[in-house]
């Protein structure tokens, strides 16, 4: 049977499961036997690739010494995720988290990402400064350190030496022109964007201002692909997040993605356009 692309309640709860059994000191097995289950149940349960009864959840929550309040947050996330949909939609601070975890999670095991970002610069492929000039707005300075520190430390999926990510990113031109955290901060973006779009396993493309409308200018999302799972795509805006995993929906978003493909620039030229805006930015007038 093919593996399918587990819920993203179900990604999270199985990480807690597996924080729960890291913390008592237990092994997989060990929990297992316990339990009196397989132990190939148990990785399935921590991968988020199968959910457990609430009954299981129960039990092992006694095995692992848990107190009530951790054990009720436990058992009404597996019911949550029992009965999570192919799409689901969370807004304000805990789905926020929640949303993040499962994004964390999809982003480590997907083989292929491609965001398609009109705005700003991808998440992935922006600096320090950049990112936070986007998230210092009415948060305090030091959750948007964490934030900033947070979104550095994913791109490390396209920059480590091991099976990196195949990165795709798609902008409109329009967000090269953008004047975030002023011209200093762009000028440090732009010459960024040309370094990551030197590596092997990085695509940068822009869509020029001429191919007129193209479904990028419909909003942003990210697709995520995997080895052994059907894609996967995350939509962003502001304190809501969703993710889709309903066929027909991926499919449309795989669709858009072609369909802004074929309306971008080649990396090749990509890079020259933002090299000549760089030079137009660094030379006195």
């Amino acid at each position: 049977m093919s593996e399918t692309t587990p819920a993203p309640r179900a990604y999270v709860l199985g990480a807690e499961l597996r924080d729960a059994r890291n913390k008592a000191g237990l092994g997989l097995r060990q929990l297992a036997t316990k339990l009196d289950v397989s132990h190939s149940v148990v990785v399935r349960w921590e991968r988020g690739q199968r959910v457990p009864s609430t009954e299981a959840v129960s039990a092992l929550c006694a095995v692992l010494g848990m107190n009530g309040t951790t054990r009720e947050r436990l058992m009404k996330l597996t019911r949550e995720a029992v009965s999570e949909p192919p799409n689901t939609v969370s807004v304000g601070a805990t789905g926020e988290a929640d949303q993040m975890a499962a994004l964390l999670e999809f982003e480590r095991m997907a083989t292929a990402i491609t965001e398609v970002s009109p705005v700003i610069v991808p998440g992935m492929l922006q600096t320090a400064d950049y990112a936070s000039a986007i998230m210092s707005a009415g948060i305090p300075s030091g959750e948007t350190d964490k934030r900033v520190m947070m979104r550095l430390g994913r791109r490390d999926l396209i920059t480590r030496r091991r099976a990196p990510v195949r990165f795709t990113a798609v902008m409109l031109e329009s967000a090269l022109h953008q004047s975030i955290g002023g011209p200093e901060v762009m000028l440090d973006q732009l010459h960024f964007l040309l370094e990551m779009g030197e590596r092997g396993n990085v695509e940068i493309r822009v869509v020029p201002s001429a191919a007129g409308w193209t479904p990028a200018h419909a909003g942003p999302f990210v697709l995520l692909e995997f080895a052994k799972a059907e894609p996967v795509v995350h939509l962003e805006h502001h304190r809501s997040s969703a993710f889709l995993r309903d066929e027909a929906d991926v499919k449309a978003f795989v669709s858009a993605r072609e369909d802004v493909e074929q309306s971008a620039m080649s990396s090749e030229d990509t890079a020259d356009l933002i090299a000549r805006i760089i030079d137009q930015e660094e030379t006195p007038e």
